[in-house]
């Protein structure tokens, strides 16, 4: 514990504010579930926000990449062949975004889970080749937990 403190008090000031944006960024999820779980019948809102948000923020997680390849500096020791696929991988995440929500189940759901899921597992593999800063990873992978379970538990709720 005493580590992790350390590390979070070494942090430029950026980057402590792109942690805590990524934690408040999970509020309209948990607002979303609990609309759920409290008014079923009767949503306050007329969409499923935990859903439809969150095929928001999964095209955002896709994008990352699009500014990965216009950075020059970083960019240069790549082969042209390997930029081309990280441009086609930052639009998969919103195709698969628009993919559910054309689905009117509750499967949806389950889709959009294993979309962050497999957002998660190609942040990893580029984790190994681009270095991201440590912070940053352990941010993902914290983040992508709390939406897919979120996201489960809204499958788990919703009834029909």
């Amino acid at each position: 514990m005493k580590k992790l403190i350390n590390d979070i008090y070494q942090l430029k000031s950026y980057e402590k504010i792109i942690i805590l944006l990524g934690f408040m960024g999970l509020i309209p999820f948990f607002i979303g579930l609990l609309d759920l779980w409290f008014n079923q019948g009767n949503l306050i809102f007329p969409i499923n926000i935990a859903k439809n948000y969150g095929v928001i923020i999964l095209t955002f997680l896709g994008s990352v990449y699009w500014g990965i390849v216009l950075n020059q500096n970083k960019m240069n020791a790549f082969t042209n062949q390997f930029k081309i696929f990280m441009l086609i991988w930052s639009i998969t995440p919103a195709f698969l975004g628009m993919i559910t929500l054309l689905i009117d189940k509750r499967i949806s759901l389950i889709i959009l889970s294993l979309g962050y899921l497999i957002c998660q597992l190609v942040d990893e593999f580029y984790n190994k080749i681009l270095l991201f800063p440590n912070w940053y990873i352990f941010l993902r992978r914290c983040l992508s937990i709390t939406v897919i379970t979120v996201l489960i538990s809204s499958y788990f709720i919703l009834k029909h």
